[in-house]
């Protein structure tokens, strides 16, 4: 196939910070996209608005990340600012837009080794216009490679609903047992964080040097609620983390939260794999004489105490959550005895989830394997065929 510069068949605009009185929650003006963690599963997500905005997108525009998290990637649904953090592409006459979608999924990993920078990485609009795009000569060719790969994406769609709605029974079956934390109807006492933990710390306000191996260093996109991630790690030399765990150790039974950039997200820590944080992530040390620790991972994790953290995050292009504001956050507290009884629940919801984890990484590795022949030229199946493999794998 032939290749062109993507910004010979697709315009790229970037994106850029609003004035900063401009910003509001009160949904005036237009949705802002600042960055990544603005970002949905398929649409825009904002959090604020703004009244000024500059740059914009328009629906059906794909949205990607450049600082930071590098080539995610999300749909615009309407009109949007965007934010210094991400740029608009719109293909051009001759470009399938979703020939487009798939191929940027395909090449985020090259977008990614593009960036520049000591603090956040980012890339600028000569790395994305430059990145060679392998482009069928028709239209009718571009749509049926889209359509392929569209099947084979929404059979992992559907797993990941699958995990999402595992995701949510765990919330449900806390609700059951324990009753809405902003009503309280069950009569438990309260509290507030700083009551059920030994200590709140966060890693050192230095840049680490990175190595090629070592000790992982995790950032705030290797927390989500519930989940500490192991993907597309940084690593530290043992001689580094030494340092940085004199102020800031994990160890089993901790909880990593973040209160940088995006914030209010709990995660147990349940292994005992020695690694070290980033100033963004707070650790709580839980006092197991009071509360469990996957009890307390999921109670920070329920909209009641979301929202106290957005609340307390301060800054705009800076967020934080600072440590003495975060262990404000009310909460109740039952029986430990109660805690726990909930904890043997979520046994059985784990293990369901590691089964669909399985399905999902093999369906991932499927799906790249569609993606690598489809821009090589060598996926040669007919309109609406996807592989019996991969069918198999997601029913």
């Amino acid at each position: 196939m032939e290749t062109q510069r993507l910004d010979a068949v697709a315009d790229i605009t970037m994106g850029q910070a609003p004035e900063g009185e401009s910003y509001n929650l009160d949904g005036e003006g237009l949705p802002l996209i600042a960055g990544a963690g603005d970002f949905g599963e398929l649409h825009p997500e904002p959090k604020k608005f703004t009244t000024a905005p500059g740059k914009t997108c328009k629906a059906g525009d794909v949205i990607l990340g450049i600082r930071a998290t590098i080539g995610e990637k999300v749909l615009a649904d309407g009109t949007y600012c965007l934010g210094r953090g991400v740029a608009g592409l719109r293909a051009k006459t001759g470009l399938d837009e979703r020939y487009l979608w798939h191929w940027l999924t395909h090449t985020a990993p090259i977008l990614a080794a593009k960036a520049k920078g000591a603090t956040f990485k980012q890339v600028n609009r000569e790395d994305i216009g430059e990145l060679r795009i392998a482009l069928p000569p028709s239209l009718p060719e571009q749509r049926r490679i889209a359509e392929i790969l569209d099947k084979a994406d929404a059979l992992r769609a559907k797993r990941r609903a699958a995990l999402g709605q595992l995701d949510s029974l765990t919330q449900s079956i806390f609700l059951d047992m324990f009753g809405d934390p902003a009503t309280n109807p069950k009569g438990w006492s309260d509290a507030v964080l700083g009551d059920l933990i030994f200590s709140a710390s966060d890693g050192p306000h230095v840049s680490p040097e990175y190595a090629e191996d070592g000790i992982p260093f995790l950032s705030t996109r290797h927390v989500r609620a519930g989940e500490i991630t192991w993907d597309d790690l940084k690593f530290i030399t043992p001689e580094d983390a030494q340092v940085h765990w004199r102020k800031c150790r994990p160890e089993r039974g901790d909880l990593l939260y973040t209160k940088g950039g995006t914030t209010g997200l709990a995660a147990a820590v349940t292994t005992d794999r020695p690694f070290a944080v980033w100033v963004h992530i707070a650790l709580l040390k839980p006092d197991p004489r009071k509360v469990d620790s996957l009890w307390l991972e999921t109670m920070l994790n329920t909209e009641f105490c979301y929202r106290q953290s957005q609340v307390l995050t301060h800054g705009i292009a800076n967020r934080d959550l600072g440590l003495t504001r975060m262990v404000r956050i009310k909460l109740y507290r039952p029986p430990l005895q109660e805690q726990k009884r909930f904890v043997g629940r979520l046994t059985v919801v784990a293990k369901l989830k590691t089964t669909h984890g399985i399905a999902l990484a093999k369906l991932d590795a499927l799906f790249a394997s569609l993606q690598h022949r489809a821009f090589r030229g060598d996926l040669k199946l007919g309109l609406g065929e996807v592989p019996e493999e991969t069918r198999d794998v997601g029913s």
